[in-house]
């Protein structure tokens, strides 16, 4: 069938991946053969992020958007579930799965290498890029507890190294370390087990530490705000699944960042602070929607303000 494009214009080729990852197929309904829309998730239509943009048929997108009388409109959050639940789905559909692998050993080695090629490719980003997506199709592929923590311990020494003086590899270290998890889209339809929540830690320790050094010595603007905008995934998860210690490891990466910030009592990252403050406001939005009575998680983000 035919698409109906959305009057924001979204680059043919981000266009693209995101009707093939929601097999052309409306993400709330999931009827296939109908007409659809790229709908950006969170209103703003100049961000096309994959991760913004959700494939809504013609009914449910007047659900979401529309005028409902009486009735309820799909909220953002709700978009935003259904639409990672079914690029989840789709991925089992086509049939991606985790075979035994007998010499994990030699795989292990072989993430040490990609990470150490990533830290060559600072001035080739798209090479950098297809590293890092190397790293994320193994974790898909032949991910188990052992290959995962190998691929966050990269991730994470990337995050360090990057925030130093890598802003332009900066972002997709945030991005990977935010796919890493971006499968938990809620407990009706992912289970969260203990080494789960374990998994998240360290991984939102890793975007912790790209936040901080990017603050205190990277100055990467592109860098910090994709730093926010997957911490408040990570928070989001937190919330879905009624789990403090993830939205509370959030909020102390954001102390530590803010922190950062300043230099000797002096502001020296004017756009950093600006933008974890503005990131900081959208926290205590979802926090009120989701867990209204976490007094606690609240008065925290209110504290960050004041940095």
């Amino acid at each position: 069938m035919p698409v109906r494009r959305s009057r924001a214009k979204v680059p043919a080729s981000i266009e693209d991946e995101a009707l093939f990852r929601a097999d052309h197929t409306c993400c709330i309904c999931r009827s296939k053969g109908k007409d659809v829309h790229i709908h950006h998730i969170d209103g703003n239509r100049v961000n096309n992020k994959l991760d913004n943009l959700a494939v809504l048929c013609l009914d449910c997108h007047s659900k979401v958007t529309g005028a409902r009388g009486l009735g309820k409109s799909y909220t953002v959050g709700e978009v935003r579930k259904y639409r990672r639940a079914w690029d989840q789905q789709v991925q089992r559909t086509r049939g991606i799965r985790r075979p035994f692998i007998r010499y994990r050993k030699e795989l292990v080695s072989q993430i040490d290498l990609i990470v150490c090629e990533v830290l060559a490719c600072e001035a080739d980003v798209g090479r950098a890029k297809e590293l890092l997506d190397l790293l994320f199709n193994l974790h898909l592929w032949r991910g188990g507890p052992d290959i995962d923590r190998k691929i966050v311990d990269g991730l994470h020494h990337l995050a360090l190294m990057s925030g130093l003086g890598s802003p332009k590899l900066a972002p997709l270290i945030a991005e990977k370390c935010w796919e890493m998890c971006f499968h938990f889209v809620g407990p009706k339809d992912v289970s969260m087990g203990k080494s789960d929540v374990a998994q998240i830690l360290e991984c939102i320790d890793a975007l912790g530490t790209l936040a901080e050094f990017t603050c205190g010595y990277g100055r990467g603007r592109k860098a910090i705000a994709s730093v926010a905008e997957h911490s408040e995934n990570f928070l989001e998860v937190g919330l879905w699944y009624a789990n403090r210690s993830i939205v509370n490891a959030v909020i102390s990466a954001y102390g530590e960042a803010l922190k950062e910030c300043y230099s000797n009592g002096e502001l020296e990252f004017a756009y950093g602070r600006m933008e974890l403050r503005r990131s900081v406001r959208r926290l205590q939005k979802l926090l009120a929607e989701e867990r209204p009575t976490w007094a606690a998680q609240s008065s925290r983000l209110e504290r960050l303000l004041k940095i």
